[in-house]
């Protein structure tokens, strides 16, 4: 039986060994984020956030970049990165799924 559509989303953004992998590494680097709020410096925080979901996120921030401000709205760039880190997973998810598709199909035509 076929998943539906967006049950096979969910699972290949989320319930894949690499695609978790991913997003860990995503939340672990958007710590410092967290904790630079409670500090007075936080200009080099979302850094590795930034360099992990690039260049997607690059992309999607062009738009606030164009409009001359100095200044990111915070929400805003937010939704980038967490668009940025769920694409890159997704993307991930599929690229497991057909390597492992291509693994048992070497496997069966082996045997």
């Amino acid at each position: 039986m076929r998943d539906s559509y967006p049950r096979t989303l969910v699972r290949l953004t989320f319930a894949n060994p690499a695609s978790l992998v991913y997003l860990g590494l995503v939340a672990i680097a958007a710590l410092p984020m967290v904790f630079a709020s409670a500090t007075t410096d936080s200009s080099f925080a979302p850094l590795w956030v930034l360099l992990l979901t690039a260049p997607t996120s690059m992309i999607l921030l062009l738009p606030d970049f164009a409009n001359g401000d100095s200044g990111l709205a915070f929400g805003y760039f937010l939704a980038a990165l967490a668009l940025a880190a769920l694409l890159h997973s997704f993307l991930i998810g599929l690229g497991y799924q057909a390597l492992r598709r291509n693994v048992m199909q070497q496997g069966r035509t082996t045997t």
